[in-house]
């Protein structure tokens, strides 16, 4: 039994060896920047019955940025935080107003992904995501549309800005290549974006569920 104890220091070292090479295997943070592509159901076709004409569309598609830092937990599960930024003009075809809407997004969660050193070259994943959406609509110019305006008492407003913050997750994942050690491409991330819109009072916008959808493309650095 004492001898047994004599070897007990050796093979407390060896274990703490183990688990330091199998930590060094994997990659140990991955940041991701990119392109995204949005479909977003906007909800502003409400607006068309309160002011009697067809001028917008309940669902757009609007262009931006991802992008997402992960801290690897273990070689297959990270630990991921996401910010993608889309927008687009609402009445393109309409030169004298300028209206935007802008979707800015700030999510976390976990993210699964083979993340060894020396990996395989294609590396599908998958990312389950939570966070908050904050959607503004704002107007710089010709905002004298028929839109119910959030300034009392105004019937032609100069400008007006408006924003709600709500809970929005995100289900989907892609394809990783690798082309380098520490670089791979992402030639695909396809996700579906869930938005519990807490509706505008203001332009008498709705609570609802917005089935959004985003496609996306870019860089992996480890």
């Amino acid at each position: 039994m004492k001898y047994s104890l004599r070897f007990l220091p050796i093979i407390a070292l060896m274990s703490l060896l183990v688990t330091v090479s199998s930590a060094q295997e994997k990659n140990a943070v991955e940041f991701y920047g990119g392109y995204q592509f949005h479909n977003i159901s906007t909800g502003l076709g409400e607006i068309n019955d309160k002011i009697g004409e067809d001028i917008f569309d309940n669902r757009v598609t609007a262009h931006g940025v991802n992008l997402s830092l992960t801290g690897n937990l273990t070689k297959y599960i990270g630990l991921k935080f996401d910010y993608s930024s889309t927008g687009r003009a609402v009445l393109p075809d309409n030169e004298s107003t300028d209206l935007k809407l802008r979707i800015n997004q700030y999510l976390g969660g976990v993210q699964i992904k083979n993340n060894e050193k020396d990996g395989p070259r294609f590396k599908p994943f998958a990312h389950v995501l939570a966070g908050a959406a904050n959607e503004r609509l704002r107007c710089t110019q010709g905002c004298d549309i028929k839109l119910p305006t959030p300034t009392e008492g105004s019937t032609s407003p100069t400008t007006f800005s408006e924003s709600t913050t709500s809970f929005a997750m995100v289900f989907g994942g892609g394809l990783d290549v690798k082309v380098h050690p520490r670089i791979d491409i992402r030639v695909i991330q396809l996700d579906y974006n869930p938005i519990f819109y807490g509706g505008i009072e203001a332009f008498e916008i709705p609570n609802r569920t917005q089935n959004n959808f985003r496609i996306g493309f870019g860089i992996v650095i480890h």
